[in-house]
């Protein structure tokens, strides 16, 4: 709360012109009148968000003169010299100029209260408005009400370009707080991640004096910092609360771990699937029966190969997989048996020989009078 007093001395207002502060005059029946020294304007400092709506109190105290009218000037950083934009006089008469439909008079000459409502500010709007009351006799009093915007951050986390594994001291993760007034606050919470990166924080302002926050997170890029979580903390005045924004750090690195799925259908058709760890996604495969390569079986973003599966096709198969940062190759060894072979396990004429077979060694072992039956003795049937 600010209380300001003034007493009597110049003042420029609309259609006024200025006057000399006033000591003593003579009164109506000869006397000596003096201006009310106790009377005092009252103001309240604003702070308001962009966009918003922004109420500019005022009053005047002390004082049983009658109000002839109330004056509202301002001045700004583009424009810091006072300009009158509202008046508002005991006949009900008022006057706005260059605010329009922005401008509410929601005081009350009579109350005295010189109160505007100020809608849709931006921070063009700021600055220090001064209100004025002119009593009669006394003349004018006035006090400043100074009028901030603030203007919350566009806030975003990212990475222009993502760190390779392998590079050091590069930045992972930027978290920005862009275009505030004031500065925004800006902050990591990094759970395990707390040792093994830095922050880095920079802040700029530019001609209209909006502030952007750049605060970065640097480490040595490795595999183990991919999809690991961050979480960006941003505060500022215009914002109903702490913002808290979630991030995956993302790395990129050449393929690894590359492995190879067959199938099988009931056409005997083996369908290749090659997969491996990389990021990004591999953008190439090619599948050779050789390694090196020297004459690719197919070559492209297909990750399959479909092969009919013979004798003929016994040996390794290769899946050479690329990506921007390099390349690695997965193998497996194919062994396909005759048809033939398999159906002989299922012939009863070969069980029937081999079961032949290992009753003559198990007779030659043992004679057969080793197993003469013994009187009382169960008997044993084999069918």
């Amino acid at each position: 709360m600010r209380v300001t007093l003034i007493g009597v001395h110049s003042q420029l207002c609309m259609n006024h012109q200025p006057t000399n502060s006033v000591v003593g005059t003579e009164g109506v029946n000869g006397g000596t009148w003096s201006p009310s020294l106790s009377i005092k304007v009252i103001g309240q400092d604003v702070n308001v968000t962009a966009g918003d709506d922004a109420q500019l109190f005022c009053q005047v105290v002390d004082t049983s003169e009658p109000l002839t009218s109330i004056t509202w000037q301002r001045r700004t950083k583009k424009k810091p010299t006072n300009a009158e934009f509202f008046i508002t006089t005991s006949d009900g008469d008022e006057h706005i100029n260059g605010l329009k439909d922005r401008l509410k008079f929601t005081g009350d000459i009579s109350g005295p209260n010189g109160t505007i409502v100020l809608s849709n500010v931006t921070v063009l709007d700021e600055g220090i408005y001064t209100c004025i009351f002119s009593v009669f006799p006394s003349g004018p009093f006035e006090t400043e009400v100074r009028l901030k915007v603030q203007v919350p951050p566009v806030v975003s986390v990212g990475t222009d370009v993502p760190a390779v594994a392998g590079d050091t001291e590069k930045i992972i993760a930027t978290c920005t707080a862009a275009d505030a007034t004031p500065a925004a606050e800006v902050s990591w919470s990094l759970g395990v991640l707390t040792d093994s990166v830095k922050v880095k924080t920079n802040v700029t302002v530019d001609s209209e004096e909006r502030y952007t926050v750049q605060s970065n997170l640097i480490a040595n890029a490795t595999k183990t910092l991919n999809q690991k979580k961050v979480l960006c903390l941003v505060k500022h005045p215009g914002l109903k609360e702490k913002l808290e924004l979630n991030y995956t750090l993302n790395i990129y690195y050449p393929p690894q771990l590359v492995y190879i799925i067959l199938a099988v259908d009931h056409e005997e058709t083996g369908k290749f699937q090659c997969e491996a760890d990389a990021n990004p996604k591999p953008t190439t495969f090619t599948w050779s029966r050789r390694f090196p390569v020297q004459e690719p079986l197919s070559t492209g973003i297909n990750s399959t190969l479909n092969n009919q599966l013979t004798p003929d096709s016994n040996g390794f198969y290769y899946c050479v997989v690329s990506n921007q940062h390099g390349d690695a190759v997965g193998s497996l060894n194919v062994q396909v048996k005759p048809y033939e072979s398999m159906i002989e396990w299922f012939n009863p004429l070969y069980w029937d020989h081999t079961l032949a077979w290992w009753r003559g060694l198990f007779l030659l072992k043992y004679p057969l009078r080793d197993f003469q039956r013994k009187p009382n003795d169960p008997i044993d049937f084999i069918t």
